[in-house]
């Protein structure tokens, strides 16, 4: 799990410095060592907040970006993760529950990341005084 907080840490420090770039490659990182911690796992709650962070902290780069869609998949990615990892056979009851919780959060984020971009769809397509319609997403 230390190599996941190096990279988690390094990638917030490079956000926040605003190089996004290098900020990217050490969250796909982070992502990565999410991903091998989370099956088996001696500390389920650990892996499983490892994982939704990493994919949260990806997609909060994205937005930055203004990169919306990669945003969600980045999201929608970590939903798979999760729910592919509670198909497993042979999860313990602590494992399967904190599936569930990871699950649920991440879905919570999905689901206003979409309201958001609906929000934001919408009042372009208000302000657009011609008529046309547009699809650009401000943020």
């Amino acid at each position: 799990m230390d190599e996941w907080k190096r990279e988690t840490q390094a990638g917030n420090a490079l956000f926040e410095q605003g190089d996004y770039a290098m900020a990217e490659q050490h969250y796909l990182s982070a992502c990565h060592f999410a991903d091998i911690f989370l099956m088996p796992c001696a500390d389920p709650d650990g892996g499983v907040a490892a994982l939704v962070v990493s994919y949260q902290n990806l997609a909060e780069l994205y937005r930055a970006q203004g990169q919306h869609p990669q945003a969600m998949r980045s999201l929608q990615a970590a939903h798979a993760r999760l729910s592919h990892a509670l198909s497993a056979p042979g999860l313990c009851h602590a494992h399967q529950q904190a599936l569930l919780r990871g699950s649920g959060q991440v879905r919570m984020e999905i689901m206003n990341t979409v309201q958001w971009l609906g929000v934001s769809t919408r009042r372009t397509h208000q302000a657009n005084p011609a008529g046309h319609s547009t699809t650009r997403v401000h943020h």
